[in-house]
């Protein structure tokens, strides 16, 4: 019995293959959002007072794909997820390219006040 793929057209099966990359990316897109919101509530909870929109765009961009999928399961788990996210946001915010993005990203302003200082 032949395989199902030679029973298909070309035209059928690309644009099968085209569904399921549409769906991998839709769901890509959902873990990121979901773990933004585990990294932006945690470094609201260890942050407070600064804007942490660029913390969490360098965390995000800089995470691994396990890391997302961790992050988008603590965001799942409501208030106490930002305190169990908080480990894997700063081991990701360690990493040389992570730091160089929120150098890059944060004004002197922001900077002095994650180091504690006020201005």
């Amino acid at each position: 019995m032949p395989a199902l793929a030679t029973k298909l057209s070309p035209g059928i099966l690309a644009l099968a293959l085209s569904g399921c990359v549409v769906g991998e990316s839709v769901m890509q897109e959902t873990t990121r959002s979901l773990a933004r919101t585990a990294v932006n509530g945690a470094a609201n909870q260890y942050l407070p007072g600064v804007n942490v929109s660029p913390y969490t765009d360098c965390v995000i961009n800089n995470a691994q794909t396990g890391e997302l999928v961790q992050l988008a399961q603590y965001a799942s788990a409501g208030t106490n997820g930002a305190g169990q996210a908080w480990p894997v946001v700063r081991t990701i915010a360690t990493r040389p390219e992570a730091t160089q993005c929120l150098v890059q990203s944060l004004s002197t302003t922001d900077l002095l006040k994650v180091g504690g200082v006020s201005l």
